[in-house]
């Protein structure tokens, strides 16, 4: 009989029924498009799986650039902390809250319990944050040196650490030169709801409250400064790390480091005690301005009521007299915005831009934030944000939404979506530095790190539907956007991410799906050749391709503790904390390995004790609950295999087609013989294979018959492809589906042409 040549279309199409979309593919999991054909996605190693450094916390954003001296760095940011890798190993840069001694005898112990109460006056830490504790003395039995995690907050002047091991006494003590250093608090993994001590944010809806409060996940925005960083949490602080290699010092606020650096010098009189100085140009000086010089109390600056003359009011009173010396005078800090939404460099001169700020007033250092306010700084100077006729320092309020979402730069002006509108910030240059058009309304953006700008173009995911822009904005037609936003949970829309994989022209964006409250599919659009696919994949972060030689994203969970100790049969399980946790996978417990199926609150359900060839064993409350795959960032595109655990682990992968029709559909056909058209080039095992299977069934609406699954298998790879020459089937149906997959280590496959042997069987 002559064989049928089966040619599908790329792209996998979900906007019509399966047997509509014959001719195409309906159905897949970790295949891309490759000039027309589908293909194997490549895998991925943890790029710390020499010294297996990992990091705490739920990462959500990453930054890759190369110092003057030629240290390629990595800086991440979590929900629980802020790192910068070098050479795999990742060094925490979290800025600190707060860091001094505490009172007296802070620590309270109980007997037979790991839990240990911190005294501390008005702390205002939330769980998740981490602390670290010197100098304290035996209390029941011991020593706090290190760091901890706060697991619960008591009240407003005490929380909850763990030890490491249960405490022998109840007792109170730690004596009197206990040092604390907390970092900032941590924020949520997930976007969550949250009431009483600990929940909300600090002094939001109350102390104590019953009444819940919406919580953001925890977002930043960063960019390099030259060798330095800049980042800033969402609706948060900007921060400024000053790259120092090997101290790895803590990030400061913008507003610290704006203080520290020297704007003007000037020569300044004065007499002791008092609280204005003469100067003899105020020409450079701005309130706020921190005041160094001789007779000077450190940390003294010009006060909001001076009025520009050369009379300064400064806040401290000199401590001694001065004629005629010189006196130097900062950048003003306090003009610096205290909070932001994100951050970012424009592509034109280096403007470090707000989006979303406090607005500048020369007599206020206290303004109320403004979700709309754009505010940048002067050209290429990250410290000046106070406008001058001798700089470029300003400003602009949108007016079209409630909040400023997103922003990215592009190549000649930078993208500000609202949440209800996209304007485009185009530099001018003096006077007005910048302008602003409004590009489109009524339109919608799922999540601040949603957005990308490759290929001459932005692309975004919205609320309900793609976009992209290239000089206009348009919808981005997508044959797979109903089976997108019908498996996403709106709910966390919030942790959508996408990155440019350029290697292959993509642009791949993770979102959490139905039930799931971390991202745990993917959706991966081919920009240069229109097609679209998607699967099943669990990454937080992404840094594209740009200065390594792969693309990099983050895997990660916030460890949590049990709530209480279990036994060795018990099948549900409670977490302190099971929000970033996925719906269902492998769970460590001391060495008890226990598989779930699923989460209910902070609850794991379905487990089975003893997985994975462990013991089932009884564990103790506060245990740390881990997951076989540490946190990690992790180069993609590397080889064809998961070694995210150190062990390579196969890649399970398969496309599916759509039905098509035996002939015309009006007959039943009988399938014999099939040729496979497959590509195995690139494997590094020397028998690749893959299983191709043929579904039959008469009508739209019945059920897959039986399949006959067939295995080509490779016997040359290199230099050229041998491989089974035909598979010999017995398929009988009006209607058949072809999946094409693999599941075994080494593998790379492309599909081609496949071509059956298929004649005519009857009707019905």
């Amino acid at each position: 009989m002559p064989l049928q040549r089966i040619d599908f279309k790329p792209g996998v199409n979900r906007e019509v029924t399966n047997y509509a979309g014959e001719g195409g593919f309906f159905t897949v999991d970790k295949v891309r498009f490759r000039g027309g054909y589908a293909q194997k996605i490549g895998g991925w190693v943890n790029i710390s799986s020499v010294n297996g450094e990992t990091y705490d916390g739920v990462a959500r954003s990453m930054w890759n650039w190369v110092t003057t001296d030629g240290l390629n760095l990595l800086s991440v940011g979590t929900n629980q902390k802020f790192y910068v890798e070098l050479g795999g190993a990742y060094n925490d840069i979290t800025p600190l809250a707060f860091s001094g001694t505490l009172s007296q005898n802070p620590i309270r112990t109980t007997t037979g319990s790991k839990e240990v109460v911190i005294h501390s006056s008005a702390h205002g830490l939330t769980i998740g944050t981490f602390i670290n504790l010197s100098g304290a003395s035996a209390v029941g039995g011991i020593t706090l040196n290190g760091q901890y995690e706060v697991v619960n907050v008591e009240s407003a002047n005490s929380f909850v650490i763990l030890s490491s091991s249960a405490a022998v006494s109840s007792a109170t003590g730690g004596g009197s030169l206990v040092v604390g250093q907390y970092d900032i608090d941590a924020g949520p993994a997930v976007y969550t709801s949250q009431v009483g001590w600990g929940g909300p944010p600090w002094g939001e809806g109350g102390w104590g409250s019953t009444t819940a409060v919406g919580v953001p996940l925890r977002l930043w925005s960063q960019f390099n400064y030259g060798n330095d960083l800049i980042f800033a949490e969402n609706e948060g602080k900007i921060y400024y790390w000053t790259k120092d290699i090997p101290a790895w010092p803590r990030a400061i606020t913008l507003e610290a480091k704006a203080n520290t650096v020297e704007k003007t010098i000037t020569t300044a009189s004065f007499g002791s005690g008092v609280l204005t100085i003469r100067v003899a140009d105020a020409t450079s000086i701005n309130t706020g301005s921190v005041i160094s010089g001789s007779g000077i109390v450190s940390g003294t600056y010009v006060t909001s009521t001076w009025n520009g003359s050369t009379s300064v009011t400064i806040s401290a009173a000199t401590t001694a007299s001065l004629t005629a010396s010189a006196v130097s005078f900062s950048y003003s800090g306090r003009h610096v915005p205290d909070q932001t939404n994100i951050i970012l460099d424009s592509p034109v001169d280096d403007f470090t831009v707000c989006l979303g700020a406090n607005p500048y007033d020369p007599t206020n250092f206290d303004t109320t934030f403004d979700p709309l306010l754009v505010r940048w700084s002067d050209a290429d100077n990250p410290y000046e944000w106070v406008p001058e006729v001798t700089n470029q320092s300003g400003e602009q309020r949108l007016a079209n939404g409630s909040k400023i979402v997103a922003g990215t730069a592009a190549r000649q002006e930078i993208l500000i979506w609202t949440d209800t509108a996209v304007y485009s910030m185009q530099y001018l240059g003096p006077p007005f530095v910048f302008g602003f058009t409004l590009l489109d309304q009524d339109i919608s953006i799922a999540s601040p790190n949603a957005v990308i700008s490759v290929n001459n173009a932005t692309y975004w995911m919205g609320t309900d539907k793609f976009f992209v822009y290239d000089g206009r904005v348009n919808t981005l037609p997508c044959t797979i956007r109903q089976h997108i936003y019908s498996t996403l949970n709106k709910d966390q829309i919030s942790q959508v991410v996408c990155g440019n994989n350029e290697a292959f022209s993509e642009v791949w964006w993770f979102y959490p799906g139905t039930g799931s409250t971390v991202n745990d599919r993917v959706v991966i659009f081919n920009y240069l050749e229109n097609v679209w696919s998607y699967g099943n994949l669990n990454r937080t972060a992404f840094a594209p391709q740009s200065i390594r030689e792969y693309p990099m994203l983050a895997y990660s969970i916030q460890q949590s503790y049990l709530d209480g100790s279990i036994n060795s049969s018990i099948t549900t399980i409670t977490l302190r904390n099971a929000t970033s946790y996925p719906r269902a996978g492998t769970i460590i417990i001391n060495s008890e390995q226990i598989t779930y199926t699923g989460v209910t609150g902070n609850t794991l359900t379905g487990c089975v004790r003893g997985a994975n060839g462990t013991t089932a064993a009884s564990h103790s409350a506060d245990t740390p609950v881990s997951i076989p795959a540490p946190n990690q960032v992790m180069y993609h595109e590397v080889g064809w295999d998961d070694v995210s655990t150190g062990v390579a682990q196969p890649i399970t992968c398969f496309i599916e087609s759509s039905d098509f029709d035996i002939g015309d559909g009006h007959n039943f056909g009988f399938v014999s013989r099939i040729i496979p058209d497959i590509k195995f080039l690139g494997s590094s095992t020397s028998t690749p294979s893959v299983n191709i299977s043929v579904y039959p069934r008469n009508y739209p609406g019945s059920a897959y018959g039986t399949p006959d699954i067939e295995t080509v298998q490779a016997t040359t790879v290199l230099p050229y492809e041998i491989y089974t020459e035909q598979l010999f089937t017995r398929i009988r149906g009006r209607q058949l589906a072809v999946r094409v997959g693999s599941s075994d280590l080494g593998v790379s496959w492309q599909m081609g042409a496949l071509r059956l042997d298929i004649r005519p069987d009857g009707r019905r």
